[in-house]
């Protein structure tokens, strides 16, 4: 009584229109539908839905006509007596018809599989269920363990009661946890949250998230990239340092999760649980390499080439930084770098290591955005910082 409906195109847009897809137009037409839609003249039954002849509704690939126990009352009192001239159901791959019985409607998923082998829109009910344990490593020692990009896919992962394992997840991942583990060397690509890492011991880590939390760990290496301060909790003998790493889809990888190699506070450690006299953590060594401290991919016979692993350095997709060691910059000349939009690839060249080489060194990098209240805030801080050419009149208008 809401919608005038005359054809099926009306009935489609009538369920667009209450928010509904194609697979609710039955609940309209169970509405719409009266023992009137037939017209009991015509030579040939019609479908009380579509107004087409015999099997030829369009919308027999839909899946929602009446269930078993629903035939319209339609179908019984208007169709003729001539068995050829009976109203016939939607021929579907699952459908079961026959003259004077009831029929059996096909469920989703026969439907969806009936259009995936007509080459048609595929629907998620009808994808290849996950496996749990694809997305884990649990109770391994003495193994190396890869898992390369693609074969992750924004999942999930657990690294659960290893021993002496090389564990590489070369993929980005929505959010890892990873407990129990002893004497590992373990590499995460870049991951949406956060990953966790909890009662571990004499661990090598190389990490990519947007969060790190590492609870109740001893003794454990990191090469870190955090989007946010790192959180340490009842742990000691922890040593960070910036992000190294390499392969081919890294960059990608970052990007597909739209987190930026800019934002990384690895160097701004927060400890829930500090000791003054004897800290939990420190700095790592600001030489420390990805091969100091696992092994390269290229000689695990992975997905990666030894000319690859010989040919690109494991600084070109994270800027490395020295971040907030103080005593080693305290008292230096420093400068700010300002890069106006569009300038990602000359910021991501310039600011390299083999760009600044000795004395030279990066303390940190940051991408925001920048307005003219920002700009002079930030300038403020550095009264020797000189504005040229187009950064005057981009960020500071007169």
């Amino acid at each position: 009584g809401i919608f005038p409906f005359k054809s099926v195109q009306d009935l489609v847009n009538g369920a667009a229109v209450l928010g509904l897809g194609a697979g609710s137009a039955y609940l309209l037409y169970k509405v719409w539908t009266s023992p009137s839609s037939a017209s009991p003249s015509s030579s040939e039954a019609v479908c009380p839905i579509s107004g087409k002849s015999g099997g030829q509704c369009p919308l027999a690939a839909m899946g929602c006509f009446q269930s078993k126990d629903e035939t319209p009352a339609a179908s019984q009192s208007t169709a003729p007596a001539k068995k050829d001239n009976a109203i016939k159901a939607p021929e579907t791959a699952n459908s079961a018809a026959s003259s004077g019985k009831d029929t059996i409607s096909p469920s989703p998923t026969a439907a969806a599989e009936s259009k995936k082998a007509d080459g048609k829109q595929e629907y998620s009910w009808s994808k290849k269920k996950l496996d749990p344990k694809d997305f884990m490593f649990s109770k391994l020692k003495g193994q190396v363990c890869i898992k390369e990009p693609g074969s992750i896919d924004g999942q999930m992962f657990i690294v659960e009661d290893c021993e002496d394992c090389d564990v590489y997840l070369c993929d980005y991942m929505a959010t890892v946890q990873i407990d129990y583990c002893k004497n590992c060397r373990i590499f995460v690509g870049p991951t949406e949250s956060s990953v966790f890492i909890r009662n571990c011991e004499d661990c090598k880590c190389i990490f990519a998230c947007q969060q790190y939390r590492a609870r109740e760990c001893k003794n454990c290496d990191t090469l870190l990239f955090s989007s946010t301060a790192p959180v340490i909790e009842m742990s000691s003998g922890m040593r960070f340092g910036c992000f190294r790493f390499f392969y081919f889809s890294l960059a990608q990888q970052f990007e597909a999760i739209k987190m930026s190699v800019f934002d990384n506070k690895w160097s701004e450690i927060y400890d829930f649980n500090p000791n003054p006299a004897s800290p939990n953590w420190s700095f790592l060594p600001a030489e420390t390499m990805a091969a100091d401290l696992m092994k390269p991919l290229a000689g695990l016979g992975s997905f990666v080439s030894p000319e690859e692993g010989e040919t690109h350095k494991d600084d070109e997709v994270v800027p490395l930084t020295c971040g907030l060691r103080k005593k080693d910059w305290a008292g230096q000349e420093r400068a700010f770098l300002l890069f106006l939009p569009g300038q990602h690839a000359r910021a991501s060249a310039a600011l390299t290591a083999a760009a600044l080489p000795p004395p030279l060194g990066l303390i940190q990098t940051k991408r925001m955005a920048l307005d003219a209240a920002k700009a002079k805030l930030l300038l403020k801080r550095c009264p020797d910082s000189a504005i040229v050419a187009a950064a005057a009149t981009a960020f500071l208008p007169h």
